[in-house]
């Protein structure tokens, strides 16, 4: 069983029409329907606390026989000589405890297509899409593989014991050189005589909704030697196991996910994907091509979207700026639509600016109007519609909240003093004079700040007491107050630069 291509997978940027565009970062699980409802709620009553009672149980087993099989052995014997003997065989006791974790938790129609290859075959497996913590059942069916995970997951109640078992690679992301160690390690595993199990690795680094797979890392293909394709998917009506940036909470999704009556999973393990001379000299694009191959098995797209998206999310959701999970698309939308800049937003505000809901609320075509773009550009439609997507059917957005996005991407990387500048008229209130509520909502993206601050911020500013304040007069307040420190360092760059364009082959 192998699979080896003559000629490489190539990439190329394509514009995706507005009926096949999806945001992978985002899950929508609502239960509206009346019968759902009351499944859900029955379920929790009558079965809900004897599966949690069950897979507490095995899931105790399971840590029990984790725990002999490392009893009596050093960390340093855990990391660098493979387990054999009987201690194997508490390993793979353990792999049978979790399979009934999964089996109580709901899952009891799993379905295997293909043949987990041997580690001498295929050294390490590579999975996607990565759904959530639920897709840890293929490590039990890989039998059981290595895994890599995170550092902190080591000091985990019980669940670290079971990690431990698998002699996993750790991971510490917030170590700057965490990449090479990792790659390092990998090396050594594959390469080494001993019988080392698979190395499992998930190489998407972040979760999604299943319906893309995102660009993989390229740790696991750097070795240049022989992978394992598995792709996953849950085929069930309502997707209740997505962990995403926008969606139902974790507690939700476990709630659901153990309530439903069955959930079913499809591992797919795929012919051993042989990497040609061109993809074992460049990890990247041999990390392009697997990840396409997957998606290509599954009918689904590949994506742009990547674990470097989720650096700039999270330092999103850290102030409190709107529209996070769609960041990438947003950025994309526009790079396509030649807007990158921000030069012809900066403009619109100029000559918009102060905005009231009379000037404010656009419906498509004046968007586009606007925009100086075509109104038929499915990028355009894509990027009307994600600030239209929680509105009613009236078909229109706030401009303003497009503007805040759009200033906020084309600004990272420079001073917080540069968006500033534009938030000011964004939110001002009379030509270049910005109110107390207005400077509110253009100060909260930029520093931790309450609204008792912010007023007596404002309050130092309005020496004249006309209730508005100009940017000269914020900017020597800031300078000469230390009421917020933050709003002294608005010279200082942002953490993120802007979003680059991908082309091929490049990855994340």
């Amino acid at each position: 069983m192998n699979f080896q291509r003559s000629t490489t997978i190539t990439s190329t940027v394509t514009r995706i029409p507005e009926a096949e565009y999806v945001n992978p970062f985002v899950l929508k699980l609502d239960l509206d329907d009346p019968w759902e409802r009351r499944k859900t709620y029955l379920m929790t009553l009558l079965v809900l606390p004897i599966r949690v009672v069950l897979m507490g149980l095995c899931l105790l087993v399971a840590w029990a026989f984790a725990s002999i099989g490392l009893y009596g052995l050093t960390e340093k014997e855990r990391r660098s000589v493979p387990i054999a003997g009987w201690r194997r065989e508490m390993r793979e006791l353990t792999a049978v405890a979790m399979r009934m974790v999964y089996f109580f938790g709901s899952f009891h129609r799993i379905r295997v297509n293909g043949v987990c290859a041997s580690p001498r075959e295929a050294p390490i497996v590579v999975v996607g899409p990565h759904y959530s913590l639920f897709d840890g059942i293929v490590v039990a069916y890989c039998g059981p593989s290595t895994v890599v995970a995170k550092s902190k997951a080591a000091d985990l109640p019980i669940i670290g014991k079971i990690i431990d078992i698998t002699q996993p690679i750790y991971v510490c992301r917030e170590d700057p050189n965490s990449r090479h160690i990792t790659r390092h390690l990998i090396i050594e595993r594959v390469i080494s005589k001993e019988d080392w199990p698979q190395i499992l690795i998930f190489p998407e680094g972040t979760c999604s909704n299943g319906h893309a797979v995102v660009q993989f890392k390229p740790g696991a293909f750097g070795p240049g030697l022989p992978v394992q394709p598995v792709a996953i998917r849950y085929p069930n009506r309502t997707n209740t196991v997505s962990w995403t940036w926008e969606g139902p909470g974790v507690p939700v999704l476990l709630w659901r996910t153990l309530t439903a009556l069955h959930t079913g999973l499809e591992i797919n393990f795929l012919p051993v994907y042989y990497p040609n001379e061109q993809e074992r000299n460049d990890a990247k694009l041999y990390a392009l091509n697997v990840r396409n191959y997957i998606a290509q098995s599954l009918g689904i797209p590949g994506t742009e979207h990547g674990y470097n998206d989720c650096k700039l999310m999270n330092y999103m959701i850290a102030i409190g700026m709107p529209y996070f999970a769609w960041s990438h698309d947003i950025a994309k939308m526009r790079r396509w639509l030649g807007l990158a800049d921000g030069k012809r937003e900066q403009e619109l505000v100029e000559q918009y600016a102060p905005f009231t809901d009379r000037n404010a609320f656009v419906t498509l075509e004046e968007f586009a109007e606007r925009l100086n773009v075509s109104v038929d550009n499915d990028s355009t439609r894509i990027l009307f519609k994600i600030f239209n997507k929680d509105k009613d059917s009236a078909g229109v957005i706030d401009f303003r909240q497009y503007l805040l996005l759009a200033l906020f991407l084309s600004t990272l990387g420079k001073p917080k003093l540069d968006l500033m500048k534009l938030l000011f008229k964004l939110y001002s209130e009379e030509r270049d004079l910005i109110g107390s509520d207005g400077l509110y909502q253009a100060v909260k993206h930029l520093a931790s700040i309450t609204p008792a601050e912010c007023n007596q911020l404002f309050a130092e500013a309005d020496t004249s007491q006309r209730g508005v304040i100009s940017f000269e007069q914020f900017e020597r307040t800031i300078n000469s107050h230390s009421v917020l420190n933050e709003l002294q360092e608005l010279n200082e760059p942002k953490p993120y630069a802007a979003p680059q364009q991908q082309s091929a082959p490049q990855t994340s």
